[in-house]
């Protein structure tokens, strides 16, 4: 089957679909401050498991750092929605194969909880510790640290003022949670660093192109056949859009349905859904699937 084109209609689109790419935060779950008030979406389960059983490949992109792949399986696993280890990404696994091709055996200087810390070390990254001087760092990564401190400021200036490259996980100025939006505190962390030393920033996470491509590696899929599902026009919608991949908003998360009209046209979604069980109704071959169970 020939690859489809980027102006063909959605329906065309999603029946040409290998392989989809789901946002989490806003999309897939709103997570809250305990497990006990963390929800999954209306629909989320079921198309993640339609898409599947359908024989297309599925991958969970996430630009959270503070957990790791498998902790973020499992929270969501506790909510009914089945996903594998491998079947999520985050930036901090994206920034651990930008350090083992980039900076091989050379230091780097992180900061972050497991999510991040724990990530790069199992891809054999040369952290930095504590006591380590951090002018030694061929790079400063910077993800959600909830220590950053007066202590790390100096640090991580000294290595980028030595010549350190500057990469954040997430500049998101914020992300869908139970409730009420997240402020982002990756992208505060490294604005404020570059502020002070006069640094550029390298996003790893979504929309970059870096991202992209080791999503479409990790999923398996040429990205003109990949559908990209997110709650935010700036982050997984731009990234989709950008690599040719057909890209559809839910209207769960950070924007709605009046952004996406609002918003440029090279910058719109192919689609806009009320949540992801309209998605279903219109995908050929999937939405008889789910109102055949219901």
């Amino acid at each position: 089957m020939s690859a489809p084109s980027h102006t063909a209609p959605i329906q065309d689109r999603l029946a040409a679909t290998d392989g989809v790419l789901f946002d989490i935060d806003g999309c897939l779950a709103l997570f809250g401050p305990t497990p006990d008030e963390s929800v999954a979406l209306p629909g989320a389960a079921e198309t993640v498991e339609r898409v599947r059983a359908g024989g297309r490949a599925v991958l969970a992109f996430t630009n959270a750092s503070a957990d790791t792949p498998a902790a973020i399986a499992a929270a969501l696993g506790d909510l009914g929605i089945v996903l594998a280890e491998h079947e999520i990404l985050t930036p901090a696994v994206v920034a651990a194969e930008v350090v083992a091709r980039r900076y091989p055996r050379r230091p780097v200087l992180a900061f972050g909880g497991p999510g991040l810390l724990d990530v790069l070390a199992d891809g054999g990254a040369a952290l930095i510790d504590d006591a380590g001087d951090p002018t030694d760092a061929a790079a400063v990564i910077v993800g959600w640290d909830r220590r950053f401190c007066h202590d790390r400021l100096q640090r991580a200036a000294r290595a980028l003022w030595n010549g350190a490259d500057l990469l954040v996980t997430s500049d998101a100025r914020s992300f869908a949670s139970r409730g009420r939006p997240t402020a982002g505190l990756s992208g505060f962390i490294a604005h404020g660093l570059a502020h002070v030393t006069g640094a550029g920033i390298e996003i790893l996470g979504k929309p970059s192109p870096t991202a992209m491509r080791m999503a479409a590696r990790r999923i398996g899929v040429d990205t003109t056949r990949l559908l990209v599902v997110g709650d935010d026009l700036t982050l997984e919608i731009q990234m989709g859009l950008a690599a040719g991949a057909a890209a559809v908003l839910t209207t769960t998360g950070t924007h709605s349905a009046a952004d996406a009209a609002e918003a440029p046209a090279h910058r719109r979604p192919h689609l806009v859904v009320d949540g992801l069980p309209e998605l279903l109704k219109i995908w050929p071959g999937l939405g008889d699937q789910v109102e055949e169970t219901v």
